[in-house]
């Protein structure tokens, strides 16, 4: 558990949202995995009120820790990622104003390293802690349809390049998801419908991602598996970042929301 949050709770104070904790991550807490589950079985705002102070010590402390420590890794390795200053990690409020689901709370926590602390930097790896999936990710999760254009186009003028991408992916063992693709090739690209590139012409996401186990989880050396990741994806994000395309809103938050 980190200083700062061994400090607090012997204090009976919360540690500061959105600020990281000082010390080093030792491991995301089985406790706080726990709690998560719990939260499943309890989704009731007055139970979650009773414990908040477990979920900001147990959930959400080391998730700031992790991200923190984990971005750092990560530029130590070559890659410019940073966790944001604030609102470092997920919410765990769900927005349940258009959804048939009411349940208030999400079962997750996750945070996202990114080029800029800056909330619409575009490209990131997502790590992701739950009871029931636990994983870290890298791409570009269902950005706007202009960047979805420019990247098919990037990909026609120099496939060579994407493919590389692809190849590097799958030295090391990774391979791009194909979460929900078109059935059919995009207008404007249906020259390249037989080539090497007709199939990921369909892709609405450019994302690769790892599971990771409870005991990963759980171990400090989270971090360096966090950042071999990193330097394993680099290629796939710098395709992206070479694109220069500014979102236009905040996809981690519209992450959380879908779900």
């Amino acid at each position: 558990m980190p200083t700062a949050v061994r400090k607090s709770a012997a204090k009976g104070t919360k540690p500061p949202a959105g600020k990281v904790a000082s010390g080093e991550f030792r491991g995301f807490p089985k406790e706080g995995v726990r709690f998560l589950a719990d939260l499943k079985q309890h989704q009731d705002r007055e139970w979650f009120r009773e414990r908040k102070h477990l979920f900001d010590e147990l959930v959400q402390q080391p998730m700031i820790q992790l991200a923190f420590d984990a971005a750092a890794a990560c530029r130590k390795r070559g890659v410019p990622l940073f966790a944001r200053e604030k609102g470092t990690t997920s919410r765990i409020y769900r927005d349940v104003r258009f959804s048939a689901n009411k349940d208030p709370f999400h079962t997750y926590i996750g945070a996202a390293l990114k080029r800029t602390a800056a909330k619409e930097a575009t490209g990131e790896i997502y790590i992701c802690i739950s009871p029931e999936w636990t994983f870290v990710a890298a791409g570009y999760w269902m950005p706007e349809r202009p960047f979805v254009h420019a990247w098919r186009e990037a990909m026609a003028r120099e496939p060579k390049k994407f493919l590389g991408v692809v190849n590097g992916l799958t030295k090391h063992g990774l391979e791009l998801s194909r979460e929900k693709p078109l059935q059919r090739i995009p207008r404007g690209f249906e020259k390249h419908a037989e080539t090497a590139i007709g199939e990921y012409l369909k892709l609405v996401s450019y994302t690769t991602a790892r599971k990771l186990t409870a005991a990963e989880v759980s171990s400090p050396k989270l971090i360096d598996l966090v950042a071999d990741f990193a330097v394993a994806a680099k290629p796939l994000l710098e395709f992206g970042w070479g694109l220069g395309y500014q979102p236009k809103r905040d996809l981690l938050d519209e992450r959380d929301q879908a779900r």
